[in-house]
């Protein structure tokens, strides 16, 4: 599913218009920001899987992740990530940000942050928010029985606000899950 994730963050990418780049996105940082703190993400997790000490891998992370060419530089975070990923055992120990975890429990928190990151740019480009719905529907069926637990982390925001109706969309429950209020 790595793949599908990557190359839906990397088509919203590659369709958002040149203004949309200051524009503010749902995650409270703009557009360049967020796409930043993908690639970044991207890459630290391709050293992490490498078993590159954490310490070490976010001290390499340093300068312009972007460079020249934005879209370039996410193509090629997405490649490296998923390369990591293909080689990785699911239970390869990772070092978490509280911890260390499987790198099925890892590859989790990947495609969250690319798929709602993904829904997060085109909100902010004012563009037709629809995502993949099969990858969507996919992506609920991994991450639900794991909710709670990724939840617990605390990086997503309000979390889910408990208002959706039993027929909400796969993709309104799992942007609701995260934060999002479409």
């Amino acid at each position: 599913m790595i793949d599908e994730a990557s190359a839906e963050f990397e088509r919203v990418v590659r369709q958002l218009p040149e203004d949309s780049w200051d524009r503010p996105t749902p995650s409270e940082v703009s557009v360049r920001e967020l796409i930043e703190h993908v690639v970044v993400g991207n890459r630290f997790t391709a050293m992490l899987l490498e078993d590159v000490d954490r310490a070490a891998a976010k001290a390499s992370l340093t300068g312009d992740p972007l460079g020249a060419d934005p879209v370039a530089a996410v193509a090629d975070s997405v490649r490296q990530q998923k390369e990591a990923f293909a080689a990785a055992a699911p239970g390869q120990p990772v070092a978490g940000p509280k911890g260390v975890i499987p790198a099925a429990a890892f590859l989790r928190f990947r495609l969250v942050d690319l798929v709602v990151h993904a829904w997060d740019l085109l909100r902010a480009a004012n563009l037709k928010e629809d995502l993949d719905p099969r990858l969507v529907a996919d992506l609920v069926e991994v991450v639900e029985p794991h909710l709670d637990e990724m939840l617990a982390y605390g990086a997503y925001g309000a979390g889910p606000s408990g208002t959706l109706p039993p027929d909400a969309s796969p993709q309104t429950r799992l942007l609701d899950w995260f934060g999002r209020r479409p």
